[in-house]
């Protein structure tokens, strides 16, 4: 019996969780970020102002796990590409691609959410979490692939995995900036292009 109201305990502070995310999310969507105060959340939910707080420390410890939650579904999209049967030059240009689409399909929660400073609050601080560390040693493996099949030459394949990641972040953020960006398959292609061809072993004449 303990352990049955302990499931339903978990599943309903789980839901409530999720509940106060949503609300945040509607709300950066409707009125910016500038809107989000805990009292506002709050409201949104229809939930008393204490109750935001048993489950978050502050506003940027909410906007942190928004962020976060955002984040999980293209995580886990990439993740499934590069860990594909695929070989190693498609996967990273599908990689790019899931990322394009991902954040075109969210697009005004991750232009708050990327370019405000309550979030972004230590520019470099995405490079010590896990979720980076991840990526770059999935990307990394992949590119190791390349270079035993002999597709790819003999390359650091941590560094370039590096460049490759933060080539296409800087080309998403040029995406979430310009109000007409180009289609998905054109950028996708242009990442593609520049990392592939230079991965490419050269041919003896």
């Amino acid at each position: 019996m303990a352990a049955r109201q302990v499931r339903i305990r978990t599943t309903w502070e789980s839901y409530k969780r999720q509940a106060i995310q949503e609300a945040v999310i509607r709300l950066i969507c409707r009125e910016g970020l500038k809107s989000v105060t805990m009292e506002r959340v709050a409201q949104e939910v229809g939930i008393a102002k204490g109750t935001v707080y048993l489950h978050y420390r502050d506003k940027q410890e909410l906007l942190d796990a928004v962020k976060e939650s955002a984040l999980a579904p293209i995580m886990s999209k990439v993740d499934e590409v590069l860990r594909g049967s695929d070989a190693p030059d498609r996967k990273l240009r599908a990689c790019a691609a899931e990322y394009f689409s991902y954040f075109d399909e969210h697009r005004d929660l991750f232009r708050v959410l990327i370019y405000e400073r309550e979030v972004t609050r230590v520019s470099g601080s995405r490079y010590q979490s896990d979720r980076y560390r991840h990526l770059i040693q999935e990307t990394a493996r992949v590119i190791n692939e390349g270079v035993r099949s002999g597709v790819f030459r003999d390359v650091d394949a941590h560094n370039v995995a590096a460049m490759f990641i933060e080539s296409t972040f800087a080309l998403m953020n040029q995406r979430l900036r310009s109000e007409k960006p180009a289609p998905v398959e054109i950028d996708a292609t242009l990442i593609g292009d520049v990392f592939i061809h230079g991965l490419e072993r050269r041919r003896k004449a």
